[in-house]
């Protein structure tokens, strides 16, 4: 998408409702824009033998065969407890929920079972957590991210759909009926990718310029640099 503005509702309406793979914000750069083009046209055509059809019917398949609580799990990355307890409690029938505070515990938790939906804040104990979500998009592409929070500015979205390839951005205080149909629709969209692994290649993320990563807290740069160097082995 190529706009003259950042218009925060059309941003947001862009990641929930078109899914696209890039937002580009006049005036552009040439080079830049020829980049993002040649990579978008790559990736469709590595993409294009994969219908619409067969995707459907691999997210029926996926969903008989993997649709049970003990198979779909969340983590909800927050540091508000009561954030965590809400969601488990409407959800529990339908998944299981885990929850991290701090980044120690996801950490650990990522590296001990694989998660298909992650719902997290921008902010984790008033720290800007997003450099976090870009890399998580790194190292496991079919990781379906929520952001959960208080949505102020487009910009900071529009760096969450390039850099971070989020799948919903839902506004607090939180909407269940909206959460549901979207966590529903989160795990469709993972076990297809987990199915079809080259559609990942559409969830294709930028990498964090090294002079944004350089202005991180000190301790921010050490999780940075550990979960960019992580590789998911299962």
């Amino acid at each position: 998408m190529l706009t003259g503005y950042a218009d925060l509702n059309a941003v947001m309406d862009s990641v929930n409702e078109g899914e696209i793979y890039r937002y580009i914000t006049k005036p552009w750069q040439n080079d830049e824009l020829k980049k993002i083009v040649n990579k978008a046209t790559e990736i469709a055509q590595q993409t294009q033998e994969i219908t619409q059809n067969s995707i459907k019917n691999d997210a029926t398949q996926n969903r008989v065969n993997s649709g049970t609580v003990s198979n779909r799990h969340i983590l909800v990355l927050d540091d508000d407890e009561s954030v965590y307890q809400q969601i488990k409690i409407h959800f529990k029938s339908a998944y299981t929920v885990s929850w991290a505070s701090n980044l120690e515990q996801a950490a650990k938790l990522l590296q001990k079972k694989r998660f298909g939906v992650t719902i997290t804040d921008s902010t984790l104990n008033k720290e800007n957590i997003t450099p976090i979500v870009y890399a998580l998009k790194n190292i496991q592409p079919d990781l379906m991210v929520l952001m959960l929070t208080e949505f102020k500015d487009a910009h900071m979205v529009i760096d969450l759909i390039n850099k971070g390839q989020v799948y919903r951005c839902l506004p607090r205080p939180t909407n269940f009926s909206i959460m549901s149909i979207s966590l529903d629709r989160a795990f469709d969209h993972h076990e297809r990718l987990v199915q079809q692994p080259i559609l990942a290649a559409r969830h294709h993320v930028e990498e964090v310029p090294e002079l944004e990563a350089f202005n991180f807290s000190e301790r921010l740069k050490g999780f940075f640099a550990k979960f960019r160097g992580w590789r998911i082995s299962r």
